[in-house]
Order: C-alpha cells, then structure tokens, then sequence
C-alpha cells in the first residue's frame, strides 16, 4: 500500500475542489429539506387531484413523522443510489482515459493503494453526505410534524449506509474492470436491478446482503430485525469485492 495516505489527501482536495463535493451530497441534502414537507403535503395534492373527478374519494390518513422518514428513506434507495452508480462508474476508468493513472503511478503509488484511496474516498463523502441529509430532514421535520423517529431513522439510513458502502466497492470493481465508462455505468445499473429483484426472495434476503433492503423498511417501522447475516455478508463482501479490484486493476495495463 505505498503512497495510500497521500493519494488518499490528493483525492479528498480533489473533491472539495470539484463537482463531486456538490452533487450526491447535495441530493442528499435536498432530499432531506423536501422529503418532510412532500409527506406533508402528499393528501392535499392527491385531494385536489381527485376533486374533479366526481365519485372518485380516496381516503389518506394524516401524514406524520414516520411518513417523512419513510419519504426520505425512499429517495435514498432511488435517486441516490442511482447516483452513486452513475459517479463510480469513471473512479477509475476515467483516470484511465485522462491519463492521470499513467501519471500517479509512475510515483511511488501501488496500484492497491490506487484503489483502496478510490473506495476510502467515496465512502468517507459518502458518510459525510448522508449525515448531513439525516440532520436535515430531521429538523424540517422537527418543525412540520409532532413528535420524531429519531433513532428509527438513524438505524434504517446506516443500513442504508452499508448497503451503499458496497455499492461503491462493486462500482470501483466495474470501473477497473471495464475500460468505457458506459459499460461500467451499465454493468453497475444491472447490479442495483438485480439486487433489488432478489431483494424480494426469502432465502437471499435472509442469507445474504440483500437483507439490508428489507431491513431498511423494518427499522424504520420499529419491528424486530435479525441481521446477522446480512450485516456480515456485507462487510464480507466489501473487503472481498475491494481486493478483487486490486487483483484486476494490477493485472491490467493501463
């Protein structure tokens, strides 16, 4: 791992100095403003739609806090994620093109170095990002409902957390195995769709990471959770996804 701290610092400044310090953590962000207030507002705008429409009357219970959390744990799992797909895919084979990979590792940089200062990188904004969204959604939501799930909401986004921790790793994994940006975005694209696919058969989400999706929807309703499995197959498949990447990408020529 020669040269890993000092990558590592190259690819925070390099964050803080580009678009990728605005755009997943400002979804996040964003998300955490709007989702308290779309929950909110959810029966008045299905009302007005259904106004018009005579002896159409569809009934919604009073939002609440729950609903709020439940929104913004809901645009996680969609936009956000998708986000993360679409960034990851050039962490790597984007270096590539550019030339910069060349570059960096004609210094005293290890190729494992290179990549794990790539997965470290994202997942440290990552948490920074999805701290920041947590706080704002509590506090909107805070001021439009009674009452707070605080520590629901927190359990279900670290889950979340995970989950995209490993997301991150398969999309580093992709971008050093595919050369073009697009099949990497693509191969990633096909692993989110088949995992929430899966997500749905019994034994995978029991047995496999695949059980944080459910898990997600568990802790936030309170219900008891058994993560034994899907936690550690996560952290399992994380440490081997990210020396699998180290194994490709040292294999290849750049």
């Amino acid at each position: 791992m020669t040269g890993l701290v000092a990558f590592l610092r190259k690819e925070l400044t390099e964050i803080r100095r580009t678009w990728r310090l605005w755009v997943i953590p400002g979804m996040l962000v964003f998300f955490g403003l709007t989702s308290p207030i779309i929950a909110a507002l959810t029966p008045a705008l299905v009302h007005s739609m259904t106004a018009a429409q005579p002896g159409v009357v569809i009934q919604l219970p009073a939002p609440t806090a729950l609903d709020a959390s439940a929104q913004f744990l809901k645009n996680l799992d969609q936009f956000v994620l998708i986000a993360v797909v679409i960034a990851g895919a050039a962490v790597v084979s984007g270096e590539r093109a550019s030339g910069t990979a060349i570059l960096v590792l004609t210094k005293p940089l290890s190729r494992g170095a290179f990549v794990v200062a790539k997965i470290v990188s994202q997942v440290m904004l990552l948490v920074a990002a999805t701290a920041l969204g947590v706080t704002a959604c509590l506090a909107i939501t805070a001021l439009v409902f009674d009452g707070s799930n605080t520590a629901r909401l927190v359990r279900a986004v670290a889950l979340w957390l995970l989950y995209a921790a490993l997301l991150v790793v398969v999309m580093t994994l992709f971008s050093a195995a595919f050369r073009s940006r697009g099949a990497a975005a693509g191969a990633g694209l096909g692993f989110y769709f088949l995992t929430l696919l899966f997500a749905n058969w019994a034994p995978a989400a029991r047995y496999s990471f695949l059980g944080l999706m459910p898990a997600m929807r568990d802790a936030l309703t309170g219900e008891a959770l058994s993560l034994g499995w899907p936690v550690t197959t996560a952290v399992a498949a994380i440490v081997l996804g990210a020396l699998a990447t180290v194994r490709i990408f040292e294999q290849q020529e750049l």
